[in-house]
């Protein structure tokens, strides 16, 4: 019986049998229109993020500058004035590819841990479990929405908060600030999560970016796999699915990914994109979880017959499996991504069909 793109994603997650590998795009990534359209006649689904609660910051005020590059792109400063004192990001927001970065983090100086504290114990989170209804049922079957949770306390602390260079300065020279932080970050998470584990979503997940020459084995092993399967313990006793976003290099950290109790590993990269595990030592080191493949955009800059065959390949290596799925989870120019997402299209309706 031919399945809905949900259905399908549901299916690879409950480790049922799709009737197709459930293939889909972050829907921040493909401009809606003709070809989006197309594709999602093939089959193709749009993942979206959509959280199940709403924040309130009190005694915080922010006030929000705009400016542009040479080049177009939008700069974003953004201050928190607090009654400890004030501090302020920026962040880059790139037009063509709608992509987001931190181009300056809130954490300069020691100070400022003050300053983050205040404002973590000062953010209330509440239930909005109506307006997470309501784009469910406006989605439908045509996809499925990730209840985003955030990054895990050390993720968000080395990718939001300080940068990856001051991180491992601090870690050494302010172990007691970074230590009180990463604590208090995981109270907060500990809220959220309660608040999702009752929301109407069926899929939370942690926009993690795990990559091991980062989060290397210590520290993976110290921050994040007790907090992975504290959460996860958490949301299967609510029938939850629990994804986190591990899309860099894993090789190093293969064994303790295969002792958390995530369901699913999402945005996994290919080595050759980048990655250091093979499809082979994926499906059998992680027997027991989802893998979410990012379809790479550099294959597609390399022509549409190799892009073919790389495909082909791929779909070859995963299929008979029933643990695997494919996404467009990265920016792709925009001279390739209707070549990409039609290329998809046309091979795993005819190849993958189980």
């Amino acid at each position: 019986m031919k399945m809905t793109p949900k259905e399908r994603i549901l299916a690879v997650l409950r480790k049922d049998t799709p009737d197709m590998i459930p293939w889909s795009f972050y829907a921040n990534l493909i401009p809606r229109g003709e070809i989006e359209r197309e594709a999602r006649n093939r089959g193709c689904g749009i993942i979206l993020w959509k959280p199940a609660w709403r924040i309130e910051m009190r005694n915080i005020e922010i006030s929000v500058k705009e400016s542009w590059d040479h080049e177009g792109t939008r700069i974003i400063t953004r201050t928190y004035h607090t009654p400890v004192g004030s501090i302020s990001e920026k962040v880059k927001e790139d037009p063509g590819y709608h992509s987001k970065w931190i181009v300056e983090y809130p954490i300069k100086k020691p100070q400022d841990y003050k300053i983050i504290r205040y404002i973590i114990e000062n953010t209330y989170y509440y239930e909005d479990y109506d307006s997470f209804k309501d784009a469910q049922e406006d989605l439908g079957e045509d996809g499925i929405i990730f209840a985003s949770v955030g990054p895990s306390p050390l993720q968000k602390l080395i990718h939001e908060l300080v940068g990856i260079e001051k991180f491992f300065l601090d870690f050494y020279d302010y172990p007691k600030q970074v230590e009180e932080l990463i604590e208090l970050l995981e109270m907060q998470q500990d809220k959220i999560f309660c608040i999702a584990a009752d929301s109407p979503a069926k899929i939370i997940y942690s926009d993690d970016s795990i990559t091991g020459n980062i989060t290397e084995p210590r520290l993976f092993k110290k921050y994040c796999l007790p907090f992975y399967n504290k959460q996860a313990q958490l949301l299967h006793q609510k029938n939850k699915t629990y994804g986190v976003h591990m899309d860099g290099k894993l090789k190093c950290l293969k064994n303790l990914i295969k002792d958390t109790k995530i369901d699913l590993i999402d945005s996994f990269t290919l080595p050759e994109q980048g990655g250091d595990i093979s499809i082979e030592e994926a499906k059998t080191i992680w027997q027991d979880k989802a893998i979410a493949i990012n379809f790479p955009a550099s294959i597609m800059l390399e022509g549409k017959e190799k892009a073919k065959k790389f495909l082909y390949e791929l779909l070859k290596k995963i299929s008979p499996s029933t643990n695997f799925m494919l996404h467009i989870s990265e920016d792709l120019p925009h001279t390739v991504w209707k070549d990409a997402i039609l290329i998809l299209g046309d091979l795993i309706p005819k190849f993958a069909t189980f």
